[in-house]
């Protein structure tokens, strides 16, 4: 033991003991480190049972909820216990004045225990975080809980390279540093588990997917519901109730259906076409006009449509003796109208979104003619039954357009048509 300068404060109460020097020594140290930790722990009595109190109140009279789950993990009283640390590290190179190379040891000790007590801070703020923003609307179906285990993973890393800067004397950048040639065969090792934790990252960023999505993954082979997401990995529940799993990069660097607009809007698009015979187009005469003025549903676009060409081919004289002169109505354009109709009437198809019936670029067997609407049922079997109900209707409709649906010639028909089956 070192012996104390006389004129040490604490000195003078053992010099009249008789003692010997190294115990006058042994019992000043001693009674200068009691005074401190005493006025240490009379800061962190004062501030937990006055200011943590006033907190309380505080924050069981707001209406806020982050402050409740910040009180519920602690945090406050964590920040509480950093204060008599910084005291005793503050207040060492007064108290061991006259012993200097005490200080730098219980220096070293102090900084090792204010690092732990800051990644405490951390981890329990970064859980309440997490709590408050599970709470959100917009975050309750993200992947929280795998960005809270890396914040307390970073945490820890960073507070252990931070002890090792304090023990070796040597800057934390200079340590970091020194890890850089190491990265390498670190990302080499763990270089599935850096992708998808970074893939991860950019599925809750860019709002990819998220738990209960119906997603359709054709180079996979999946078509279900999202059961997890993982850190690496995105499981999914097929349809056919198998469980797939799809690596988390894939969902970033390839291409895929998510169909969470649809479940969101409650109405699922319907996009299908029938054919039409090209040879069963023509223009309509007067004896068929007023066949189908018995079809109600086209009357009102009949008497529109008649009056508008009547006054365009008296406008520019079109000389009716010829039907390509002028504008004329065809059965294709007045079985488009029947359609449109139809599908405006359908109570099962949304008026709010488009409802067309459209023609396609003619093909070999052809004109496509597209129904392009909207189902107010996202429920797998009763849209279907809505599609099916809707062209049951429609391909039964067409020969009262004079119109013909083209389908592949069958051995049948082959042999109707006097031509034998090949």
């Amino acid at each position: 033991m070192d012996l104390i300068n006389p004129g040490h404060w604490t000195r003078s109460l053992f010099d009249q003991s008789g003692l010997s020097d190294w115990w006058i020594s042994s019992l000043t140290v001693l009674i200068d480190l009691a005074v401190l930790v005493v006025a240490s722990l009379l800061a962190d009595f004062f501030v937990r049972r006055i200011v943590v109190s006033i907190i309380r109140r505080a924050v069981e009279r707001s209406k806020a909820t982050w402050d409740d789950h910040f009180f519920k993990e602690r945090v406050f009283q964590a920040v509480v216990h950093i204060l008599p640390t910084m005291i005793i590290r503050g207040f060492l190179p007064v108290v061991f004045e006259d012993l200097p190379k005490w200080v730098a040891p219980l220096d070293k000790f102090l900084g090792i225990v204010l690092i732990y007590q800051i990644v405490i801070v951390i981890n329990r703020a970064a859980r309440a975080s997490s709590h408050v923003v599970e709470e959100l609307e917009a975050f309750k179906d993200k992947p929280v809980r795998t960005l809270l285990s890396v914040v307390l993973f970073l945490s820890w890393l960073i507070g252990g390279l931070a002890v090792i800067s304090v023990l070796s004397n040597t800057s934390l950048a200079s340590i970091l540093g020194a890890l850089a040639g190491a990265t390498a065969i670190f990302v080499l090792i763990f270089q599935d588990a850096i992708n998808g934790l970074l893939a991860n990252f950019q599925i809750v960023l860019y709002d990819l997917v998220k738990k209960g999505d119906w997603i359709t993954f054709e180079k996979f082979g999946v078509d279900g519901d999202v059961v997890s997401i993982d850190l690496t990995t995105v499981k999914i529940k097929n349809f056919d109730n198998t469980i797939s799993s799809v690596p988390a990069k894939a969902f970033v660097t390839d291409s895929f259906v998510n169909w969470r607009g649809m479940r969101l809007s409650k109405v699922r698009r319907i996009k299908r076409s029938m054919v039409i015979d090209l040879e069963s187009v023509h223009f309509i005469d007067e004896a068929e006009l007023q066949e189908f003025r018995k079809i109600q549903r086209v009357q009102s676009y009949l008497d529109a449509r008649e009056a508008d060409i009547a006054a365009h081919n008296s406008e520019h004289g079109a000389d009716k003796t010829h039907p390509v002169n002028g504008r004329h109505m065809t059965n294709l354009g007045v079985f488009r109208a029947y359609a449109e109709a139809y599908l405006q009437e359908h109570p099962k198809v949304s008026k709010k979104q488009s409802i067309m019936v459209r023609q396609l670029a003619m093909q070999g067997e052809g004109i496509p003619l597209e129904i392009y609407c909207f189902a107010t049922t996202i429920v797998f079997e009763d849209y279907e039954a809505v599609a099916a109900d809707l062209f049951d209707h429609l391909i039964a409709a067409v020969p009262s357009f004079g119109l013909h649906l083209f389908q592949a010639p069958t051995a049948q028909s082959m042999r109707a048509s006097g031509h034998p089956a090949a």
